[in-house]
């Protein structure tokens, strides 16, 4: 079934506090289905690691340097370590404008069936595999990542790109971890 054709079977997702979000696009990966947003453009994965990528441009036309990107992560069973670790390790990839620390923010979004927690940081980002910034530090950017708990390891989906153009996507991140879902499962 094509991803258009798989869109027009899932229904709107509710955030809580917040308009209707259409669910544009389904996306099966894993076990596992949601939605993005319909203008997110789906790309080929980069690695094995990678079950999703798409990239997210301010607008249609951008050259693709000036968009954002959107990867959800799979490590397997008990891989990718753990929350804290996580967020220990994305916080160092972070500097304010004086060069102090970024405190990320922290919630809790998932559901007692799927647990999920979006962090968010926004400041200058070295983005790194490992602890600290990496080499191509710049300026005003933000990261959405969550760890989503699910029985067959953790998910890890993550947005980062120009701030101003994150924090406008940022519905649609939350929609997609708030709308995993077990393929077979419809979102409510």
């Amino acid at each position: 079934m094509s991803i258009a054709l798989r869109s027009l079977l899932i229904a709107p997702v509710l955030l809580a506090g917040s308009a209707l979000v259409a669910a544009d696009q389904a996306v099966d990966f894993l076990s596992f289905r949601s939605s993005v947003p319909d203008a997110w453009v789906a790309e080929t994965p980069k690695s094995e690691m990678r079950q999703l990528q798409f990239k997210v441009l301010a607008s249609p036309g951008d050259e693709v340097g000036d968009g954002a990107e959107f990867v959800v992560y799979f490590f397997g069973p008990d891989q990718g370590g753990t929350l804290e670790a996580n967020i220990e390790r994305w916080q160092s990839q972070f500097r304010g404008p004086d060069g102090a620390p970024v405190e990320p923010t922290v919630t809790q979004i998932g559901t007692e069936a799927i647990p999920a927690t979006l962090v968010e940081l926004r400041g200058s980002y070295g983005r790194s595999v490992g602890m600290g910034p990496g080499d191509d530090v710049q300026a005003d950017r933000m990261l959405l990542a969550g760890v989503i708990e699910t029985p067959d390891g953790n998910l890890f989906p993550q947005m980062h790109g120009p701030a101003e153009l994150v924090a406008a996507q940022r519905e649609g991140f939350v929609a997609f971890v708030k709308g995993i879902q077990p393929v077979g499962q419809t979102t409510p």
